[in-house]
């Protein structure tokens, strides 16, 4: 069962492309490292929204850990956009959610969930990025998105061919996501994006104490998990 797609039938368009956790300092990612997982080198630094990233990249999907390093361009850019990184990293202390959903299309055909998904999408978009309205102003549930296909991440693995041997492999052996369920510090109505991911088996959603990520690889085939909370990351591998 592929459970990153979110509807299971020929027409299906949208799926998981990657997930962006934010953090209040750059990882620590020797933790990463020794346990056989390689980051793709070098940092990412997106100056106009004052962040920098790390990111591990896998065969069907790909993991983005966000920073500011600006707080000023953050505090802009938040104000320009509704996107408060600055606040997300800081999530112990805002209660703001540190994590962002992003899908992409998988064909030009048209389906009912894209359709859904769309109805609440303000007529502009920022960075080639289409936000629900509802969504971004919901601060204490993850951020979900749509990217253009020339962005995605099968357009990347297609157009260099060298791409997957130099990030996608690592020692750990995790190859493909399958399963992602979030947790949620607050009791509330999800907005319809969410609503729709969780009603169409894309992603999980809990309630408890503390936000949290658990990512299930190859269907839990080595039964074996590995903890980032140790280093305070709200994120769990299942693999």
């Amino acid at each position: 069962m592929k459970t990153q797609l979110l509807i299971s039938t020929n027409n299906s368009l949208l799926e998981v492309d990657h997930i962006f956790i934010c953090v209040e300092d750059a990882p620590k990612v020797e933790f990463f490292e020794q346990a056989g997982l390689m980051f793709a080198s070098p940092a990412v630094q997106q100056i106009e929204r004052g962040t920098a990233s790390q990111i591990l990249f896998f065969e069907n999907f790909y993991l983005e850990l966000i920073w500011v390093e600006d707080e000023v361009a953050a505090e802009i850019y938040a104000v320009r956009t509704g996107i408060d990184f600055l606040g997300r990293s800081h999530w112990r202390q805002t209660q703001i959610s540190p994590f962002g959903i992003a899908l992409h299309q998988q064909s030009r055909a048209t389906s009912s969930f894209e359709e859904e998904f769309r109805r609440s999408q303000p007529q502009k978009t920022e960075l080639l990025l289409s936000f629900s309205s509802d969504n971004l102003v919901t601060q204490t549930e993850p951020l979900c998105f749509v990217i253009p296909d020339a962005i995605a991440l099968p357009t990347l693995l297609k157009n260099f061919p060298n791409f997957q041997k130099q990030f996608v492999s690592h020692p750990l052996g995790l190859r493909k996501m399958t399963g992602i369920e979030v947790t949620v510090t607050h009791t509330y109505s999800v907005t319809q994006p969410l609503a729709l991911l969780v009603e169409n088996g894309a992603v999980q959603v809990e309630q408890g104490t503390s936000p949290c990520l658990q990512l299930t690889f190859d269907n839990y085939m080595q039964r074996k998990i590995l903890d980032a909370r140790a280093i305070g990351i709200p994120l769990v591998f299942k693999f």
